[in-house]
């Protein structure tokens, strides 16, 4: 199942960060357009296959083509 993420919250980018930050409320925008959880505890993948996650962990491809963002929600 396929859930924007765009349509629950906000999205910030996260300026100075140092390799990419995880945590509960920071979020990865692939290249590609989709943004996938940092933290990601359920099977999660953008649709290039450059960031995928799951239990409680996301691994990237190419981490240069990635930017951190925080979300907040609506």
């Amino acid at each position: 199942m396929k859930i924007d993420l765009r349509s629950i919250y906000r999205f910030h980018p996260i300026e100075g960060a140092d390799g990419l930050p995880s945590g509960g409320d920071v979020y990865y925008e692939c290249e590609c357009g989709d943004i996938v959880s940092s933290v990601s505890f359920v099977k999660a993948a953008c649709k290039c296959g450059n960031v995928a996650g799951g239990h409680g962990s996301v691994t990237t491809q190419s981490p240069e083509k990635v930017k951190p963002l925080r979300g907040k929600l609506r």
